[in-house]
């Protein structure tokens, strides 16, 4: 059986096509990491900032 071993989010594909939803990892405020849908391989710059979400 797994176990979790740090908290995680879960997010959701963006791709038309795959909508998939996979865990990243939680990380500390003002840190991001990018992560890649397991099913497509979309890159994903996680979390995004507030200005990036602004444009």
């Amino acid at each position: 059986m797994a176990r979790i071993t740090r908290p995680v989010w879960a997010i959701r594909c963006l791709v038309s096509g795959c909508k998939t939803l996979f865990e990243v990892a939680m990380l500390e405020e003002g840190k991001q990491q990018e992560v890649i849908c397991p099913s497509c391989g979309e890159h994903y710059v996680y979390p995004p900032k507030q200005e990036d979400e602004q444009q």
